[in-house]
């Protein structure tokens, strides 16, 4: 998992939007789609980052379904744990909201540089696109986009 987190590249980083403590961080995670052997996986979605004032039993944490919901999830992902392993010395707590999975024909290198010039055609500076080697453990990667945003934050 280390080499994964290691080789994940961070392409486009939010550039508003960013409030000490607390951020919303819409993403796409794009990766080669091991399933088909052909095309990208593209995985979209929204991490609420806040500060974590309320230390909670772990009984009480929320459970996959009630994180992520159940709709639009890929039924192979849904028996997979997915979460965030913490931020060492960092007061947050991370959840993920609305979550797309969706297979694209197109290859990575095509789907990268298509996503990125709809962005720049939005205008979307609040979006931030990182590129999975592995898209099966694409959770891994969303965690290295969280955490180059939590470093420059926390940065002493």
């Amino acid at each position: 998992m280390r080499e994964l987190y290691d080789n994940t590249q961070v392409l486009r980083r939010p550039t508003h939007g960013i409030i000490t403590g607390y951020h919303e961080l819409p993403y796409v995670c794009l990766g080669p789609d091991h399933d088909r052997g052909h095309g990208t996986l593209r995985v979209e979605g929204r991490i609420q980052v806040s500060p974590r004032f309320v230390i909670r039993p772990a009984h009480l944490n929320p459970s996959y379904a009630e994180i992520f919901g159940e709709d639009n999830v890929d039924a192979a992902i849904c028996g997979r744990m997915f979460g965030f392993l913490g931020f060492r010395n960092r007061p947050v707590e991370c959840k993920s909201e609305h979550l797309t999975v969706e297979h694209v024909p197109e290859g990575l290198e095509e789907a990268v540089n298509s996503l990125l010039d709809r962005l720049a055609r939005y205008e979307d500076i609040t979006t931030g696109v990182v590129v999975t080697p592995d898209s099966r453990y694409y959770p891994v990667s969303i965690e290295r986009f969280i955490g180059t945003i939590l470093d420059d934050e926390f940065r002493d």
